[in-house]
């Protein structure tokens, strides 16, 4: 009879408690573990094999089994073998071995399809939700140890290994080149690792490896992994980051696995409670920042020895020598590195980091307690980067910059003067994040105390809006709209002309010495005054450019913008009212209107974020503006068409400002087409006349061609008389066609005049013909 009855759940079996006492249980040496662990070994094998003598399987069941075992396919043998552990994992050691065996095959289909049914087993009822115990780690010293005892623990022992000997296989194919066998890898990798506790140590550095796979699709599996592991297991975030920290810093980590590293860090979920996690992530990310802009000076380095290099080499083909050994390998040599460990200004999977880098800084700041040096360290760093690289990284660093700018008063001037040059840098003009450019600029100049500096601000938006489209333009006049309702202040910029000093001043006239010395004083204290309140753009500080003392004249052009959405934006400012609605860059793009125009049935959301969970909202944060790239609300999507009774039939007042041209078109196009058939009476006209045109086309007693032009020329006074019949010389002809056309066009109305036209003649001799029918 068997120790224990074939179970799938063989962890929850009940057995005794026992710990050790060491006043009355003995300390066992390492011989008497072995001898107690060489009798549990025992146990478990006379234990199989009672088991299979008296057979779990029916005679049917087990020749099915035995058939598929034979003859079956791969599929269907696997399953056999799953089912079989299945029903009790303690009585199939050896079908487990088998299982294991598929995994080492060369076949790799057989092995992945091994390696994922032994997956599935782990996950499920096999392994308990704790970590496995060695059978050394057991109270083995306790007088009450039975053999059920040792026989659980051994099995616990044997499962400990044989689970290892899994992860050591997995670990084999996830190198190995075909790129769909790592990607399976990489998954049941995550299944184990999220599933169970069991060597969760060597599969989390197993998964974390994968974030420098060669294969794009293998580290952008593993990383979107872990992102989901720190959701399920929010409790593994620091030992996560530590272990990705590792694999960050480690020299001789390829910049493909850096990069994944850092979007998955940036991904990471923080509270309020876990402080030492956002200090830890900040941390690495400034030693990430050193290390990137390290390599940048030394590609700066690197082609200053080049040109060094290149100029003894042009002086030697000058002489007809030749270049040596350096020649086209060097050069190749160069572009090879040029692609790989390269400053930000030419490898773009280096400014991907670096604003990878921003990303996570701007999402852990906000949790982290870190020293003021710390930071005022590294904002040389980021107020540089400003100025170099692609304008997203520019804006993610300068939106970092806000942020420690609220904290210190310090870093607030510096930060405002380089967001006022920055709305003058060519790079907006064509950039894709306008959106995120303009929400920045928002909040900013909405957190912004001094008024001189924000109506700085306010002037040169409205004059950078000229140069840009009308969805820029629609969503900086929508910001606008807001800030003067916070700020009411900036009303007298719109309400409050410009003073002006031509009133007249009147005085007693000096002497001829004094009025000199008096002019010249007068006229440097008038150019003076003068500069010191016109406005000056130029001023690299807002505060000094005396926009208070100057009006938004700039803004009236765009009272008659082409697009109609701008123009009516504007008026709104001027108007002093809210500018309504859900502010979509996209709404106002020439895409949009196309696809009204083809009458393209609008995108619904599916979803308010997108694949990632740090995705901000689709809707509008604090005001600011959004670019939905599609998608639009409710409101447009339960819309009535253009092209629909529904949407012509309302008034002019409903229709908003950029669908008017498809109201007044499909109005006009409606009020042009028929009401109503025609009545009887108009029918019978039409047949008449119909009728008339077909009898003047079929009279073969017609007017003749010579007849007709007799008939015109004979209204030509000084020409033919009536009845001449008279032969045009050509040579005597002088008039062409063309003239004469002109002149009967010209001579239609004193015709018409003297009641005398060419409609009369021509019917004087068209009656004749007509009669003698």
């Amino acid at each position: 009879m068997a120790l224990v009855e074939p179970t799938s759940q063989w962890h929850e079996i009940e057995l005794p408690d026992l710990t050790i006492d060491k006043k009355k249980d003995k300390e066992l040496t390492i011989d008497e573990i072995a001898q107690k662990k060489s009798y549990a070994k025992s146990l478990l094998k006379q234990e199989n094999e009672k088991v299979d003598m008296t057979s779990r399987l029916s005679t049917s069941d087990r020749n099915f089994v035995s058939n598929i075992m034979t003859s079956g396919t791969l599929s269907d043998r696997v399953s056999a073998l799953t089912l079989l552990i299945q029903e009790s994992p303690l009585h199939s050691l050896k079908t487990l071995d088998t299982l294991l065996t598929m995994t080492k095959k060369k076949g790799r289909q057989e092995a992945v399809m091994a390696l994922e049914s032994l997956k599935d087993l782990f996950g499920g009822s096999v392994l308990p939700d704790r970590k496995l115990i060695y059978f050394a780690d057991r109270p083995l010293g306790n007088a009450s140890v039975e053999d059920r005892h040792l026989l659980l623990w051994y099995f616990e022992d044997h499962l400990k290994k044989f689970y290892f000997q899994v992860v050591q296989q997995i670990e084999a194919l996830s190198h190995d080149p075909l790129v769909h066998v790592r990607d399976s890898m990489v998954r049941c990798i995550y299944d184990l690792l999220s599933n169970k506790a069991e060597q969760e140590q060597n599969l989390l550095k197993l998964l974390v490896n994968k974030l420098g796979d060669a294969e794009n699709r293998v580290g952008s599996r593993a990383s979107h992994m872990l992102v989901d592991l720190l959701v399920s297991h929010p409790g593994m975030k620091m030992i996560v980051v530590r272990e990705i920290e590792q694999l960050l810093l480690r020299a001789g980590t390829p910049e493909r696995a850096q990069y994944y590293s850092l979007i998955t860090l940036n991904q990471t979920i923080l509270t309020a409670k876990e402080n030492a996690v956002a200090n830890k992530l900040i941390e690495i990310y400034f030693v990430s920042f050193r290390r990137i802009l390290k390599l940048s000076e030394n590609e700066e380095e690197q082609q200053k020895l080049k040109k060094q290099e290149v100029e003894p080499e042009a002086d030697q083909k000058k002489k007809g020598g030749k270049k040596g050994k350096k020649g086209k390998k060097g050069k190749k040599e160069d572009n090879n590195k040029k692609g790989g460990d390269t400053g930000l200004d030419v490898d773009d999977l280096q400014v991907k980091m670096v604003g990878a880098i921003l990303t996570g800084v701007n999402r852990a700041f906000h949790f982290a307690k870190i020293a003021d040096e710390t930071v005022e360290k590294h904002l040389e760093t980021l107020f540089k980067i400003t100025h170099a690289g692609k304008f997203y990284t520019a804006v993610q660093a300068l939106s970092l910059i806000f942020t420690i700018s609220l904290a210190k008063q310090t870093v607030s001037d510096r930060f405002y003067r380089t967001l006022y040059e920055s709305m003058l840098d060519n790079r907006l003009l064509i950039t894709s994040k306008q959106t995120q450019y303009l929400n920045l600029l928002f909040k900013a100049v909405r957190a912004d105390s001094d008024m001189r500096r924000v109506k700085a601000f306010v002037k040169r938006m409205i004059q950078i809006a000229g140069h840009h489209q009308p969805p820029f333009i629609c969503g900086l006049f929508f910001l606008l709209n807001q800030l003067l309702s916070s700020k009411p202040a900036l009303r007298t910029m719109l309400t409050t002309p410009e003073e002006d000093d031509e009133d007249e001043h009147f005085v007693d006239a000096p002497d001829e010495d004094e009025e000199e010395k008096a002019d010249e004083e007068e006229k440097a204290t008038e150019d003076k005054e003068t500069k010191s309140t016109l406005y000056d753009g130029r001023k690299r500080d807002p505060r000094f450019s005396n926009a208070e003392a100057s009006c938004l004249w700039e803004l009236i052009p765009f009272r008659t913008h082409y697009h109609p959405t701008v123009a009516y934006y504007a008026e709104r400012l001027f108007a002093g009212e809210k500018i309504e609605g859900e502010p979509d860059m996209h709404n106002n793009t020439l895409i949009h209107f196309l696809d009204r125009f083809v009458y393209r049935n609008p995108k619904k959301k599916t979803s308010t974020r997108g694949k990632s969970i740090m995705q901000p909202l689709t809707g509008r944060q604090d005001g600011g503006i959004l670019m939905t790239r599609g998608n639009v609300d409710e409101q447009n999507a339960t819309a009535a068409p253009v092209n629909t009774v529904e949407f012509w039939r309302k008034k002019v007042e409903q229709v908003p400002v950029d669908e008017i041209f498809f109201h007044k078109y499909f109005k006009q196009k409606r009020a042009g087409e028929p009401a109503e058939e025609p009545s009887n009476s108009k029918k019978r006209k039409l047949e008449n006349d119909d009728e008339e045109t077909g009898a003047l086309s079929d009279n073969d007693g017609g007017a003749d061609e010579d007849e007709v032009w007799r008939a015109m020329m004979s209204s030509i006074p000084g020409t033919l008389d009536d009845g001449d019949d008279v032969d045009i010389d050509e040579d005597e002809d002088d008039f062409d066609d063309d003239e004469m056309r002109a002149l009967l066009e010209d001579d239609d109305d004193e015709d018409l005049e003297n009641g005398d036209s060419d409609i009369d003649q021509l019917e004087m001799v068209e009656a004749p013909s007509s009669d003698s029918e």
